[in-house]
């Protein structure tokens, strides 16, 4: 059964549209798993080695932030639609990212909206009311154009 599923993902064309969603529970190991879950699918989509880098450092300083708001898990999704490669990150405190006053670089923290303004090509914020990640919280999004070779 396994070489049947790895050959039907080999017969798929790599510009088709795709989704991966992984959850994540409260722990310190999730930034870790994270940047190798996204490393993993968009290499595995030949996702420009700028991008995905980019991508990485992005999820991984998301999934960081998050449990400093939340004791809960946090859902990490990676999708393609229409040649646009879109990450985010849900988390269920409902209160929106902020971005900390004044270029303090040598701070421990601190620093993740200025990352993720840098890298992306556009990102955003909303809140969900009862949504479907559950009930409640916030979706920080970013998106990049044409990330594939």
């Amino acid at each position: 059964m396994t070489e049947l599923a790895l050959k039907d993902f080999a017969d798929s064309p790599l510009d088709a549209d795709w989704e991966y969603a992984l959850r994540i529970p409260h722990s310190p190991l999730g930034p870790g798993i994270v940047r190798a879950h996204v490393r993993a699918v968009l290499t595995r989509y030949r996702v420009r080695d700028l991008i995905l880098d980019c991508v990485e450092l992005v999820a991984s300083e998301l999934v960081t932030n998050s449990p400093a708001c939340t004791r809960d898990s946090v859902a990490v999704r990676l999708l393609r639609i229409g040649g646009r490669l879109r990450l985010s990150v849900w988390d269920s405190s409902p209160f929106p990212p902020c971005e900390s006053p004044g270029p303090d670089l040598y701070a421990e923290s601190g620093r993740g909206l200025r990352l993720l303004r840098a890298c992306a090509d556009e990102w955003g914020h909303y809140l969900l009311v009862n949504g479907c990640r559950g009930s409640g919280g916030k979706e920080v999004w970013a998106e990049w154009r044409a990330p594939y070779a």
